[in-house]
């Protein structure tokens, strides 16, 4: 593994679900709750990887969650530049087991299809073969098939730059082996998830989705950016709240209001279409949109042409 953290590359995540996935399983009334092992909106891509690596999540649950089937993963994937071609990667792991060697995959998912610039999800409830999972620790894991060692233009994994947990975040280097990624240096964790549903819940209906993460909210690059029409600002929130969205000029004017008003648990997207609150159109330039919620505040940048 070609770990070196001057050549880590700032890069903000884009949140749009890519999804494979046709049918559902039978036992779908039992509710369906997301686990995240990050903290961080996801800001740093690794290009550090050789064919045959691996990077991943360790996830701990009660024993008392347990079994539990995945029905979804998801994996953050980002270029410094974006727009890199879609990838075919080796394999996605499921591992019935942690640190310090998660054993042998229980499941593999090959051939995943990755996309520059997204949290690609992909649906595991399509697959004849369910993935149960019987206690904790356990692990899924992204294998590399192409290089992205050293490179500025390829993507690969996102990580959050917000400090990295031990114990949450595995690394299969050559040569090395198994490795914990806080040791080597990572100053994140992988912006993995899964969606998981306990087997032996009581069948009494769908619950509500519950969102597990240290991170409340966040807001993520407008998409496209630059833009000349319309440009999508997407955020995320783990909880019902209220989200105030509001776009500034490079004088701290106040342009334009998006939204001032609660917003469900869950992705959610508001257009721009690059004009003032009065209706006229915004003068070519370099705005920042301001998301605040709760003691929550964070800010993206985005530029207008015309």
């Amino acid at each position: 593994m070609a770990l070196s953290l001057r050549g880590w590359i700032s890069f903000s995540l884009l949140s749009t679900l890519f999804t494979l996935g046709l049918a559902a399983p039978s036992s779908a009334v039992c509710p369906e709750t997301n686990l995240f092992n990050f903290t961080g909106p996801g800001s740093v891509v690794c290009p550090c990887f050789i064919p045959g690596e691996q990077a991943g999540a360790q996830y701990t649950l009660t024993p008392d969650k347990f079994p539990i089937e995945i029905l979804r993963v998801g994996i953050t994937w980002g270029s410094q530049f974006g727009g890199a071609p879609t990838t075919l990667e080796q394999a996605i792991h499921f591992y019935e087991g942690g640190l310090p060697d998660p054993g042998t995959p229980i499941f593999s998912l090959a051939g995943p299809q990755l996309t520059d610039g997204f949290i690609n999800e992909f649906d595991l409830e399509a697959i004849a073969s369910t993935v149960v999972v019987n206690s904790a620790p356990f692990s899924v894991t992204l294998e590399f098939l192409n290089s992205n060692a050293g490179s500025f233009f390829d993507p690969s994994v996102v990580h959050d730059g917000d400090g990295c947990q031990p114990g949450k975040n595995l690394v299969f280097a050559i040569p090395g082996g198994w490795s914990n990624s806080c040791t080597l240096g990572v100053t994140g964790d992988w912006v993995f998830f899964i969606v998981y549903r306990e087997v032996n819940c009581a069948e009494t209906g769908v619950a509500e989705e519950k969102i597990l993460s240290s991170a409340p909210v966040a807001l993520l690059p407008p998409q496209p950016n630059p833009f000349r029409g319309d440009t999508r600002v997407e955020f995320f929130v783990q909880d019902q709240r209220h989200v105030t969205l509001a776009v500034f000029d490079l004088q701290g004017r106040r342009v334009a209001d998006l939204a001032d008003r609660a917003f469900s648990a869950g992705g959610h997207t508001v257009p721009w279409d690059g004009r003032r609150a009065d209706g006229s159109p915004s003068a070519t330039g370099v705005y920042f949109v301001v998301m605040q919620s709760e003691d929550y505040r964070q800010t993206q940048k985005v530029t207008l042409t015309r």
